[in-house]
């Protein structure tokens, strides 16, 4: 099987890696970068193609794109157009994919959905239905440190640009999950600040407050200047409640169904995040191979995306605002006034 990885920046060679490592799997890397195409090379023995009609002329069997966020849209387009499997990282953007995937049933069209492979998002999803009951709420709070985040790369490193801030592109990757657990939202009231002393103009907060689908609301905050990370969550239903720490893989659930509180340790994220990236690129060649199911849509990431779109219109209205499936995120972050 011929795989093309198009990038490979920090997630492209992790798929590289955990790719090299499968049987009866050959390479490919596209990248404009000469060092990242000898360095993939050398260490994965990838056919390396410095232009893009060169590596589809290789005629792969599969594509993983690995580009920054915003700028996938081509490669995903481009991968439908030519009828191959593809998997995307996580984005703030689908870029129309679902309609289009959904006109091509016999190919793998894979969006990343990298914390559903968490053992502790895994193994937590059955756990709360059998014992919260009907939600009443949840809510998650997240600190990341932008300034941690591949500090080496400068300002060339995406994270370091307003419209594609880590508060920003988290809040549709921690939603794809919260929205397994616990349904999409259909109505945002959000906001998005700058509160912190990073410098720079960009907004480091991001909050929502959500009417879920199934009942219940829902709150999600991330900021990105405090320089601890935090990744915690609470659900509250009418037969119990449930907390989780994503840092530690730690959670805890009380419920009319045990006398005590029960709590469970799935591993730090620290010791399984790795593991959990290669189970999701192996599954998703597991899928082209037929051996499995890729469950995760593009039309659950384009809701999750939607939401944040609906939060940043509310943030800009003052007011509550439905979350149109269709509608995606600003690609240039509008200014609060």
């Amino acid at each position: 099987m011929k795989i093309l990885q198009l990038g490979s920046g920090s997630m492209g060679t992790r798929r590289l890696r955990d790719l090299h490592q499968r049987p009866n799997v050959t390479l490919g890397l596209y990248d404009e970068r000469a060092d990242r195409r000898a360095a993939a090379k050398a260490r994965f023995g990838a056919v390396d193609f410095a232009r893009i009609e060169d590596a589809l002329a290789w005629r792969p069997d599969a594509v993983i794109v690995s580009t920054p966020p915003g700028t996938k849209g081509p490669y995903i387009n481009l991968a439908l157009d030519r009828g191959l499997h593809h998997f995307s990282e996580a984005d703030m953007w689908t870029y129309g994919a679902a309609a289009r995937a959904g006109r091509h049933p016999t190919l793998v069209c894979a969006p990343s959905a990298t914390m559903s492979f968490l053992p502790i998002v895994r193994e937590l999803r059955p756990l709360l239905r059998q014992h919260v009951g009907k939600l009443l709420g949840y809510q998650l709070f997240m600190s990341t440190y932008m300034p941690s985040w591949h500090p080496h790369e400068g300002q060339e490193y995406y994270a370091r640009h307003r419209d594609t801030a880590p508060a920003r592109e988290m809040i549709p990757f921690e939603l794809h999950y919260l929205n397994e657990f616990f349904s999409p939202a259909i109505e945002v009231a959000g906001r998005y600040e700058k509160y912190g002393a990073l410098s720079g103009d960009t907004e480091d907060t991001w909050s929502l407050s959500m009417r879920l689908r199934d009942g219940g609301i829902g709150q999600l905050s991330i900021t990105m200047s405090c320089p601890f990370d935090y990744r915690e969550g609470a659900c509250f239903g009418t037969e119990g409640w449930a907390k989780w720490d994503i840092v530690s893989g730690r959670a805890t659930i009380r419920s009319n169904h045990a006398a005590t509180p029960v709590h469970y340790d799935f591993g730090a994220v620290g010791d399984v995040l790795e593991a959990s990236y290669a189970a999701e690129i192996n599954a998703f060649v597991d899928a082209v191979q037929g051996r499995s199911a890729w469950t995760h849509t593009y039309a659950a990431a384009q809701t999750a995306c939607a939401t944040l779109a609906a939060a940043e219109t509310s943030s800009l209205r003052d007011c509550w605002v439905p979350v149109d499936p269709a509608v995606e995120p600003e690609m240039i972050l509008p200014r609060r006034t």
